[in-house]
């Protein structure tokens, strides 16, 4: 999808699975559901919905880096 239709799918409320041009996945599995991203090798919800993530996306997108660029990495466990 282009970012296009995943501002149009975030703003619709019903269900969708995309991947951003900066490669987030985002997807609602249910109508009215929360939007989830993948991380970590989970969904998890984003902690922003409707037209507050379609901007945060475009903020995104005029930046050049992923919405989860913000993430603290997990640390490893020491050995």
């Amino acid at each position: 999808m282009t970012n296009e239709q995943l501002k149009n799918a975030i703003t619709s409320s019903l269900p969708f699975f995309g991947v951003t041009e900066q490669g987030d996945v985002l997807a609602r599995y249910v109508p009215f559901g929360p939007v989830f991203r993948w991380s970590w090798n989970q969904m998890i919800p984003m902690p922003v919905q409707g037209s507050d993530l379609v901007w945060l996306l475009h903020s995104a997108d005029e930046e050049a880096h992923s919405i989860s660029d913000t993430e603290t990495p997990r640390r490893s466990k020491a050995k």
